[in-house]
């Protein structure tokens, strides 16, 4: 195992204005990376190794604590900030409402409202990042919470008080040595009174389902008829607070993926057409739905390359609760292990052109070298419902607008906390005749 020194002021200098210029600059020949004089960081730079940490010796490895305090304080108590029997009794009532059978619901309400918001656009320009956000969130109101109008007051209020959370979240990742949540300054203030507000907005929704069960398929209405039916134990509180965390998880991370997709796309008129092509074969048979998209090869070989050359979370985080090893390196309890998914998956080691937009590199359908959606038994619960989204999206859009980007620089990736363009990414839209 080649492991390297990690020049770690510099690192840290390095990343304070540039997060990715920072994973740039380590050492690509390193398998692993460990910080001098004593400091307790490691940094897993291959897919071997973060394979080993997330999936093989996972046991040995919780969500470090910094992570877990920024997260709880923004979305609440959920999947992504427990660990150990408190996690896995979330995780399983929630797994089934993310399962194939659901996908075949809910793919139908993906497209309707995809389609809906899609062929609301007008020729010209469009912030295709500020688009994408709108989109990603009308399909989680309802494929996620089941609000069928999004123009409603209580989806006005959710996606209110969910923004005033995101920023709160953004700014903790940016400048971590700023109060946390339990400290009375003025931002904190916000962000509690909006996450009483969307709490409150959820529970009318569950209160709602229960006085009139109409045989929804969104992902609250599984939980809230499996609390009814006592398939789990999940209480309302509870039900809350998975709800808040997959906002998170589906909505910001997914209008990530596709921005850059979109992005990528608008380059290429070629892919476009063959994205198109593939969109149109799409049947509204929801007997067959799930199946039509999955026959959409060629527009999930470009959502994979978005994943892997885009992904939405940069860097992945865990914190060695014993003494255990990666490879031959011993890695002593407490210490902070760094993987650097954006990293990784640029490796040169592992990839030709690695900085290259390049779909045809999934068309052996191979996922070594990726994890935008982690590994193990911790990988995104989402990871279907995104992907199928993602197809659905990339492929309504293609077959109803012609994209084009004009500007004579490329966008510049920021992490806010997904990674996203800095400022407006504008594209020129127009529409696709036959």
């Amino acid at each position: 195992m080649i492991v390297a020194r990690l020049h770690l002021l510099d690192l840290m200098r390095t990343a304070r204005t540039d997060m990715l210029a920072a994973m740039d600059s380590l050492p690509a020949e390193a398998e692993l990376s460990r910080a001098g004089f004593g400091v307790p960081l490691v940094v897993a730079q291959q897919f071997s190794s973060a394979h080993q940490v997330l999936v093989s010796d996972a046991e040995s490895y919780r969500k470090p604590w910094m992570i877990r305090q920024v997260i709880e304080g923004g979305l609440g108590e959920n999947l992504f900030t427990t660990d150990g029997d408190a996690w896995l009794a979330r995780r399983r009532p929630c797994a089934p409402v993310f399962g194939v059978h659901q996908m075949e619901a809910l793919a139908g309400t993906m497209v309707a409202t995809v389609s809906d918001v899609v062929e609301s656009w007008r020729t010209g320009e469009i912030d295709i990042q500020a688009a994408m956000t709108d989109l990603t969130m009308h399909v989680a109101l309802r494929g996620l919470l089941g609000t069928t109008d999004s123009t409603s007051e209580v989806a006005a209020e959710v996606r209110t008080e969910f923004e005033e959370i995101l920023e709160w979240i953004t700014f903790r990742f940016t400048r971590p040595l700023s109060p946390p949540a339990f400290v009375p300054t003025s931002r904190n203030r916000r962000l509690g009174g909006s996450k009483k507000r969307l709490r409150r907005a959820i529970e009318r929704l569950i209160d709602q389902r229960r006085e009139h069960d109409d045989g929804s398929v969104d992902v609250l209405s599984q939980l809230v008829v499996g609390q009814r039916d006592k398939t789990h134990d999940l209480s309302t509180d509870a039900i809350v607070d998975e709800c808040v965390g997959f906002l998170f998880a589906g909505h910001e991370t997914t209008a990530s993926t596709l921005t850059w997709a979109l992005y990528e796309l608008s380059r290429r008129s070629d892919l476009q057409d063959v994205v198109a092509t593939e969109a149109s074969k799409l049947n509204a048979d929801r007997a067959t739905l799930v199946r039509d998209i999955g026959a959409m090869t060629r527009t999930s070989a470009v959502v994979e390359e978005a994943l892997r050359l885009y992904p939405a979370g940069i860097s992945i985080a865990r914190s060695a609760k014993r003494t255990t090893e990666i490879g031959s390196e011993k890695i002593r309890r407490g210490t902070l292990v760094m993987i650097p998914v954006y990293a990784i998956q640029r490796s040169p080691a592992v990839w030709e052109r690695p900085n290259e937009f390049d779909p045809t590199r999934h068309d052996l359908g191979s996922g070594e070298g990726l994890l935008p959606f982690g590994l193990g038994p911790r990988r995104c619960l989402g990871a279907r419902f995104a992907r199928t989204e993602l197809r659905i999206a990339l492929g309504f859009i293609c077959s109803t607008w012609r994209l084009a980007y004009d500007r004579p620089t490329p966008p510049e990736p920021i992490v806010a906390p997904s990674l996203r363009a800095a400022g407006d990414l504008t594209l020129r839209i127009t529409e696709r005749t036959p």
